[in-house]
């Protein structure tokens, strides 16, 4: 008789579908948690004020917030387009996930960490660094599903050559880890290194044109 842990385990289109729409609760609850700390600002107020004042004393809170936000949807949209090849899952793929809702839910701490930077060092090397962890499980779920076709939908050989031709991903990684070196290096410049993302585009355009994909057992360049 099979013991509890050996006993094969069933994995449905409905099990995938649970799989991703808990993904998406915890995405939600991530992206409403940013909002607290802006709201016991409003709490807090012990003095009148004006909304533009309030918005001046308290723009760090605020810019961070946006930040978050905005870098919490990518990721969703970054991962809806991923799942939207897969068709099963495997326990490797749900590692993977936990490790990414891992990354969304300590977003927001990180975000807090990043609005007492002046009693925190280093928390944007904190916050890079969650952001850097995400990205990669992120790439980390798509290359899987690139190894295991089975868990993909049927698409031509054509459609499946576009998707991995695309280097998605490795660029922002790159940016990643040069903002995180700087940041490390120099806290005191906050996020500003971020900016170093709006390069990633044209860094994955470079990977692409210099490490074209090649069609297993094909010789030819997938693109």
């Amino acid at each position: 008789m099979l013991r509890m842990s050996e006993a094969p385990q069933r994995r449905t289109t409905e099990g995938l579908r649970r799989l991703i729409a808990f993904c998406d609760a915890v995405v939600a609850i991530a992206l409403t948690l940013l909002i607290l700390p802006l709201a016991d600002i409003v709490t807090d107020l012990r003095e009148p004020t004006t909304l533009v004042a309030m918005f001046r004393d308290n723009s760090s809170a605020i810019v961070s917030f946006l930040i978050s936000f905005a870098v919490i949807w990518v990721c969703w949209r970054h991962h809806h387009r991923i799942m939207e090849h897969f068709r099963a899952y495997d326990n490797t793929l749900i590692s993977l996930h936990s490790v990414w809702l891992l990354t969304i839910v300590a977003l927001p701490f990180a975000t807090g960490t990043l609005e007492v930077t002046d009693r925190v060092r280093y928390g944007n090397v904190f916050y890079i660094g969650v952001l850097t962890v995400s990205i990669s499980v992120l790439l980390a779920i798509e290359r899987w599903g690139a190894a295991h076709r089975d868990l993909l939908e049927d698409e031509s050989d054509e459609m499946f050559d576009q998707w991995m031709a695309r280097r998605n991903g490795y660029g922002t990684i790159i940016t990643l880890l040069i903002a995180l070196v700087i940041a490390a290096i120099r806290p005191e410049v906050g996020n500003w290194p971020l900016i170093l993302v709006v390069l990633s585009g044209p860094i994955e355009s470079m990977l692409a044109r210099a490490v074209p994909y090649v069609r297993r057992g094909s010789g030819q360049d997938g693109s």
